[in-house]
């Protein structure tokens, strides 16, 4: 199997960050990053959610609507037109 080269720049601090992290679960970069690019290639995508930093995904707003999603669910809801339909 040939091979090829993967370079990539980033900060300095990010770089000893991840890699004490590595270290500490068995791992090297290289290996990290090559079990990153097989995973993409197996799920034909990325291998975790990425997610901005939106307020809609903040943990106390998910509760809120998972609240809200069993209240529906239980019929406890009232149905309304939403604005501009």
């Amino acid at each position: 199997m040939s091979t090829a080269t993967l370079q990539v720049r980033l900060d300095t601090q990010l770089k000893k960050d991840v890699e004490r992290f590595f270290l500490a679960a068995g791992l090297d970069t290289t290996t990290a990053v090559r079990m990153f690019l097989k995973q993409v290639l197996i799920r034909q995508a990325i291998p975790f959610d990425i997610i901005a930093n939106d307020p809609f995904y903040a943990p106390v707003n998910q509760k809120v609507l998972k609240a809200s999603i069993c209240q529906l669910e239980a019929g406890k809801g009232k149905p309304h037109n939403l604005a501009g339909a």
